[in-house]
């Protein structure tokens, strides 16, 4: 029983330490990309676009994600303070598949090379009163893990946070500078894409 026991240890380690299959991808270009993904966010965002409150979509790469996490977040962090909640997030690696996103983040020191990877079920339809995320599975390496182990609190943090932003902006609205309001209507997730449907509504429009 003992070398059963030992030997079933043993394959769990190695599973642990053996390096998840289909990563999420962080680009070797990634300070361009990152660039190139905030200025055509602002871009979209700030267009002036008739009529008012007609959708339009946009369709992301995780990879262009990762390279804004790795390379412009910390920027933001730096200048403002209300990024700095934010800052562990420069260490997530993000993809997509049919239906989820799948959040990779390094556990422990850096130097053992583990890392832990969960899948966030995640869509949201017009129909959808709030945007809700639950937690499909959980992973260290390519070793299956209970969601109740405490590396995964990440998980956790990430439905509390989506809670806030729905707290913060109710009815998924955000205000812009010129008083118009951008309004998340649709979230979707497919293998390597995500995409995202808005409507730029006017400044008369209630944020409530």
């Amino acid at each position: 029983m003992r070398a059963i026991a030992a030997g079933g240890l043993l394959a769990a380690l190695v599973l642990a330490f053996v390096p998840p299959a289909g990563r999420p991808t962080l680009p070797a270009d990634a300070v361009t990309r990152g660039e190139a993904l905030e200025q055509a966010l602002v871009a979209a965002v700030t267009k002036v676009r008739e009529p008012a409150g007609e959708s339009w979509a946009i369709a992301i790469d995780p990879a262009d994600i990762n390279a804004w996490l790795a390379t412009r977040l910390p920027k933001w962090v730096a200048h403002d303070p209300e990024f700095a909640p934010f800052a562990a997030a420069s260490e997530v690696r993000i993809g997509s598949e049919d239906g989820a996103i799948v959040l990779e983040a390094p556990l422990g020191p850096r130097a053992l090379g583990l890392v832990g990877t969960v899948r966030v079920p995640l869509e949201l339809t017009e129909a959808d009163e709030r945007l809700e995320a639950s937690v499909g599975r959980a992973r260290v390496g390519r070793l299956p893990v209970p969601l109740s182990l405490a590396a995964f609190d990440a998980a956790g943090a990430f439905r509390e946070e989506l809670g806030r932003l729905e707290a913060r902006y109710p009815g998924r609205r955000f205000r812009l500078g010129d008083g118009r309001f951008i309004e998340i209507r649709a979230i979707s997730c497919e293998n390597g894409r995500i995409k995202i449907r808005f409507a730029t509504l006017p400044a008369a429009a209630s944020a409530g």
